[in-house]
């Protein structure tokens, strides 16, 4: 089953994620309080649409099945991505805690579309010294250390540890995730996580050696993910959000923008991304999702 929270402020929907801090139990048991915001768990059965809804839910809490299978693929085609251990959506976003809110669009690229262009085939070279393996998703000591070295190197904020931002400990994870790690020789310079579904991968994060910026290991990373998308026979990789007012985002639709798509949250449709520019894209949150 899933189970979403509805009746939340305009302000949290805006924010693009749910606070569960000290109020989670209380939640689950019924309804619990922030202020004058009352929040209350509706179930829903895997089965039912998401066209079925009155309001589709801001964010959603996975059942017994967890976020695995066609159910992963289903509520990322519907918008919707991961945080931490719960999946949300929103149209808007913010760089920082204490920034403004900027316009949000999903991407996803359709694999079999991609041809690899220059930029991508000089990175694949560059990083061919180095060996990488897929396993099965572990935060060890060795990963915490390189996300510490990567947190401390990157121009914006972001969660103290990798546990922090991928687990939270009141509830249970509920995805099938893997990792990418890229040594060079012993030392671990690069890792990448994404969660499977049973035709897509969702990317979760990437992280990187400060010491091989000159390699490009996040697109590197991006790289690896689509030919374990290959592999894997499956069809889309979901790349996370762009937004208009920053091309901070703008890589996500690397390695072949013609292979990418774009999440249209009024219509429910998913559209080539050449066929919208981010003019256009500002026209339409202006008009629809503001």
């Amino acid at each position: 089953m899933w189970m979403n929270f509805d009746c939340l402020s305009r302000r949290e929907r805006r924010k693009g994620h749910l606070q569960t801090k000290g109020t989670l139990k209380k939640m689950l048991t019924g309804y619990s309080t922030k202020g004058n915001i009352y929040r209350k768990f509706f179930t829903v059965t895997a089965s039912l649409p998401f066209a079925f809804m009155k309001q589709e839910p801001h964010s959603l809490l996975a059942g017994e099945e967890g976020f695995t299978g066609t159910l992963l693929d289903v509520c990322l085609a519907a918008g919707y991505y991961r945080s931490q251990h719960l999946m949300f959506t929103c149209n808007d976003t913010q760089v920082d805690e204490n920034s403004y809110l900027i316009p949000a669009f999903w991407l996803r690229t359709r694999i079999k579309k991609i041809q690899e262009q220059k930029q991508a085939l000089l990175i694949r070279k560059k990083c061919a010294r180095f060996n990488v393996t897929v396993n099965k998703a572990a935060v060890t000591d060795e990963v915490e250390a390189l996300y510490t070295l990567y947190r401390n190197h990157v121009p914006f904020s972001t969660s103290e540890t990798c546990t922090s931002y991928l687990h939270q400990t009141q509830i249970a994870n509920p995805f099938d995730s893997c990792m990418i790690e890229v040594r060079d020789g012993e030392l671990l310079i690069a890792v990448g996580f994404f969660d499977k579904g049973s035709i897509a991968i969702a990317g979760i994060m990437n992280m990187y050696h400060p010491n091989y910026q000159q390699y490009s290991l996040g697109k590197y990373l991006m790289l690896k993910k689509i030919d374990a998308v290959k592999a894997l026979g499956m069809t889309y990789y979901y790349t996370g959000y762009i937004s208009t007012a920053t091309t901070r985002f703008d890589y996500k639709a690397f390695p072949d923008a013609n292979a990418v798509e774009l999440y249209l949250p009024v219509e429910k449709q998913w559209i080539p991304y050449a066929f919208m520019d981010k003019e256009h894209l500002d026209e339409y949150y202006l008009n629809y999702l503001v």
